[in-house]
């Protein structure tokens, strides 16, 4: 390389250069940022999609300083060569193929820009993913309402309700802590009883829950709560928006909850049923949520509608845990139970 190239941090946004042709490969490389957003999720990616992009194509970056070439210069052997190295570094396959789907949207990125031919990274295949090497783990219907009975004798009808909104939205609506985060006032519509979801790509991309009459019960009873307890307090606005689960922080009083807060609601209920396992977050009440479905319906293409699952083959491991646990395929060696016979 001719000279080092340090990526710029996102956030540092000089003025976008309308003419591509006036941008060097040089320029491209230490400012990636500023032109990737526009050519990745439908140009309107999320904070969390630009850091992971941003992250791993950095380490791409600083493997080519390492082997003294300019990323632009990289070929399809070269790829392949990368690929190699992130095995070699025990990168799980998982790993593997995010960081090969980054490197792509960046050359894609260059290819648009007239600063490449074509896309190097178009044949590098990945090590296949496999949604089913272990069962999702999940909780019980009868252990998510063991977690609602944690916050049961809570005094604060809002704290309460609040926390065992929190649990519903999760663990019976499949929701995700980012959706649950980043939900608002404004996208919910009791009447007719929707909850447009805010996703985990771009924020102004939305997706409708019908939610169950429970849920529904719960987000009445936490509104009026609201406007119970809170009514001498001013809810932070997010924007135009009103943050739908508020915070009781005192650094953060009535704004919208952090995903860290989310994770503290849930992990403090599950510490208290004893049913905190080491590595284990709030999405495995997302898991609950499609696997006591299945269990429920025998229906994949229900379950693959609540979650909202675009792949058919993600949401089928929740039906191949089911049926793993209904049908014991060694039964038929049990030699204890042949002797009984």
């Amino acid at each position: 390389m001719s000279q080092e190239i340090v990526p710029r941090q996102a956030g540092q946004s000089l003025a976008p250069a309308l003419d591509a042709s006036a941008v060097s490969p040089d320029y491209f490389v230490q400012h990636y940022m500023d032109f990737l957003p526009r050519y990745i999720a439908n140009g309107s990616p999320s904070a969390e999609t630009l850091k992971t992009y941003q992250v791993r194509i950095n380490e791409f970056i600083a493997w080519c300083r390492a082997q003294q070439q300019h990323p632009l210069t990289i070929q399809d052997y070269g790829l392949r060569v990368y690929r190699g190295y992130l095995l070699e570094q025990q990168y799980s396959n998982d790993s593997v193929h995010g960081n090969i789907i980054a490197v792509r949207a960046f050359f894609n990125v260059a290819v648009k820009m007239g600063l490449v031919a074509s896309n190097p990274c178009t044949d590098i295949s990945t090590p296949p993913v496999y949604y089913n090497e272990k069962p999702a783990p999940f909780y019980t219907t009868e252990q998510i309402q063991q977690l609602c009975d944690v916050f049961a004798d809570e005094p604060s009808a809002f704290i309460r309700n609040r926390n065992l909104l929190i649990i519903y939205l999760m663990a019976v609506e499949g929701m995700r802590t980012i959706e649950v985060h980043r939900a608002c006032v404004e996208d919910v519509n009791l009447d007719v009883g929707v909850l447009m979801v805010r996703g985990k790509g771009a924020r102004d991309r939305q997706e409708p829950i019908y939610f169950c009459d429970g849920t529904a019960q719960l987000l009445h009873a936490y509104l009026q709560a609201i406007q119970t307890e809170c009514s001498d307090r001013v809810i932070q606005k997010d924007g135009m928006l009103t943050p739908l689960i508020l915070s009781d922080s005192h650094r953060n009083e009535l704004g919208r909850i952090s995903k860290n807060g989310l994770r503290y609601i849930v992990n403090k209920a599950l510490r208290a049923t004893k049913l905190k396992r080491p590595g284990q977050t709030c999405h495995i009440l997302r898991h609950s949520c499609g696997t006591n479905l299945y269990d429920a319906t025998k229906d994949l293409r229900a379950v693959q509608e609540v979650l909202r699952h675009k792949d058919p083959k993600i949401t089928a491991r929740y039906a191949h845990v089911t049926n793993r646990m209904e049908n014991r395929l060694t039964s038929t060696l049990d030699i204890r139970k042949r002797s009984q016979d």
